[in-house]
């Protein structure tokens, strides 16, 4: 089991999504949750009324997000952006974008996608501005299964694009605004 510890000095155009260092185990988690979620929502999609050139974007955003929750919780993607806070901040903002393709995807759900991706960038902002990292886990817990309950509210939301903002909560108020230190 050595071999899953062992760590790897990770490419400078990957740095954003693993840091500059991760284990094997970290990779091989990561991109198997990519693989095993992205799959499920492709599924999920398949018999929507998406063209294929959507259908190739909703991959891309389900590869982002689905491989975000787990790298988010890694010792190098952490480290990487606690000691990057202009990387930081970046990152916060880029997140603006997972949701406008949302709403590119599936403007039905246009009130569903804005109430989540609102609710989950204010609480991405209230997250960062507590110091405290104890504060920050319980604060982001709190934010977070809120933010899950409140998905659940919503109704005549596709499945797809409802398990797209729970993982959007999830990466962003969870697993990257608290720092795991």
């Amino acid at each position: 089991m050595k071999t899953f510890d062992k760590k790897v000095n990770i490419p400078s155009y990957l740095h954003e999504l693993h840091g500059k260092q991760s284990s094997i185990f970290d990779l091989l988690v990561n991109y198997t949750t990519v693989i095993i979620t992205t799959s499920i929502i492709i599924y999920l999609a398949w018999n929507l009324s998406l063209s294929t050139f959507k259908l190739f974007i909703l991959g891309i955003v389900a590869l982002d997000l689905s491989g975000g929750v787990v790298s988010n919780f890694t010792d190098g993607t952490n480290r990487y952006y606690i000691q990057n806070i202009k990387m930081r901040y970046f990152f916060i903002v880029l997140h603006v974008v997972q949701p406008l393709l949302l709403l590119w995807l599936f403007p039905e759900d246009l009130i569903e996608i804005l109430i989540i991706a609102i609710y989950t960038l204010i609480a991405v902002i209230i997250i960062d501005s507590v110091e405290k990292h104890s504060r920050q886990r319980v604060l982001g817990s709190f934010l977070m299964v809120i933010g899950i309950s409140i998905s659940f509210l919503m109704d005549d939301i596709e499945a797809v694009v409802h398990l797209m903002l729970i993982l959007f909560i999830i990466k962003l108020i969870i697993a990257f605004a608290v720092k795991w230190k």
